[in-house]
């Protein structure tokens, strides 16, 4: 399930059991974790010295029966109260404050945010308390990220040089055209219409220059494709030091077919290569920062040049790839209902409590959930066990349906 800011969580715990059964209590746990992975800079010894930050965005714990979690569990306190045989249903409620806790996320070795709930029976025991776990249920988080303009057209008009260890180091790719209906929000489907053709490096003219000029209709521009790149950043305290590590993944790839191509073929054997369309972004695209990681995204767009008089490259099939990055404003509320006073109330106003999380240094929320008993039903429910009427499991899979 996905929640937001002033989402309410509803549910029930269900306990079953067949005999009379001593607990200190049963008690519900809502756990919000972030976990950042950094490299130790001041051990140097090794290059792959990575280390996990763990960081606990807000742990609330209720008591849903029995003794409260801030009594002393001793005999002083009276004699324990007991379970009795049948199933027993407790409702409860979560309520998410407006406060933009970061998105759930799993990167391996990279970072993740989590937010799970569980429950637990507490049992006396003679040395020790005993403890029976539920599952942990995840739930997952989207914080709000409201559009900072209008949607409108990203125009493009960039010039990309060559390296100089490749064969068509004397040419440069000059992008041209647009991204339209940005910012976007994940899953949107974005129409372009871009355009790459090769021309001479005016930085390599020399007395060989017209040379050069006879090679560019050699050198064509055989693919051009759009990546979406994920950037994170995280943060860490380790040994009293902060680091901070990046890290950068490309989670969408699409290869542009040119406007003039034959069904079917995605290449093309000319120096100017043209191409519209839409692409369709990814559901998963959820930018924050929580200070202690950062989620950004960005657009990278690659050409793939080829040298078709270089025996050489024909021979290796070598290419030269030309690369530009330009930034990607992705938010989770729609641009079209842009209003330029919503947003700045929704940033600016203290009391929407609606702006980016910031942590104390003891790295706990500035608002938590509140967790109490009651949702659907406001009150807890008893199902008396009876062995010898086998209509009781029946009854309590009817009144349980979605538990057992």
């Amino acid at each position: 399930m996905t929640q937001h800011p002033g989402d309410v969580i509803v549910g029930s715990v269900v306990v079953t059991v067949t005999k009379p059964t001593k607990a200190l209590r049963i008690k519900l746990t809502f756990l919000g974790q972030q976990r950042v992975y950094v490299r130790d800079m001041s051990n140097q010894a090794s290059l792959l010295n990575y280390t996990n930050v763990d960081y606990t965005i807000f742990d609330k714990q209720l008591t849903l029966w029995g003794r409260d979690l801030g009594k002393d569990d001793t005999a002083a306190n009276g004699p324990l109260e007991t379970l009795q045989p049948g199933t027993m249903r407790v409702p409860f409620s979560i309520k998410i404050p407006r406060v933009n806790y970061p998105s759930s996320i799993k990167r391996e070795k990279t970072c993740r945010v989590r937010y799970v709930i569980w429950a637990t029976l507490e049992r006396p025991g003679t040395f020790m308390d005993h403890t029976i776990l539920t599952d942990k249920e995840e739930i997952h988080f989207e914080p709000i990220a409201y559009p900072t303009r209008p949607r409108e057209a990203l125009q493009i008009n960039n010039t990309i040089y060559g390296t100089l260890e490749t064969s068509t180091a004397h040419i440069a790719v000059v992008v041209t055209g647009g991204i339209v209906q940005l910012p976007a929000v994940a899953g949107d489907r974005v129409a372009y219409q871009l355009e790459a053709r090769t021309q001479l490096d005016q930085r390599s003219v020399t007395n060989s220059g017209n040379q050069h000029l006879a090679d560019i209709n050699q050198c064509v521009i055989r693919f051009m494709r759009v990546y979406i790149v994920e950037r994170l950043k995280a943060r860490g305290l380790i040994k009293g030091m902060d680091h901070t590590q990046a890290y950068s993944k490309d989670i969408h790839a699409v290869t542009l077919i040119p406007t003039n191509s034959k069904p079917g073929k995605v290449s093309n054997s000319e120096s100017v290569y043209s191409s519209n369309g839409h692409i369709r972004l990814p559901f998963d695209m959820c930018p924050f920062d929580s200070k202690q990681l950062e989620r950004t995204y960005e657009l990278r767009i690659e050409c793939d040049v080829v040298d078709k008089s270089s025996l050489l490259d024909k021979m290796t099939r070598q290419k030269s790839t030309y690369t530009m990055h330009m930034p990607l404003e992705i938010c989770t509320v729609s641009p079209d209902t842009f209003d330029a006073a919503a947003y700045q109330n929704a940033y600016t106003n203290e009391s929407l409590n609606i702006s980016s999380i910031a942590l104390p240094p003891h790295h706990k929320a500035a608002a938590e959930p509140k967790v109490a008993v009651g949702g659907w039903e406001l009150e807890r429910s008893f199902i008396k066990w009876d062995r010898l009427n086998p209509t009781w499991v029946e009854l309590a899979r009817k009144r349980n349906t979605e538990y057992i």
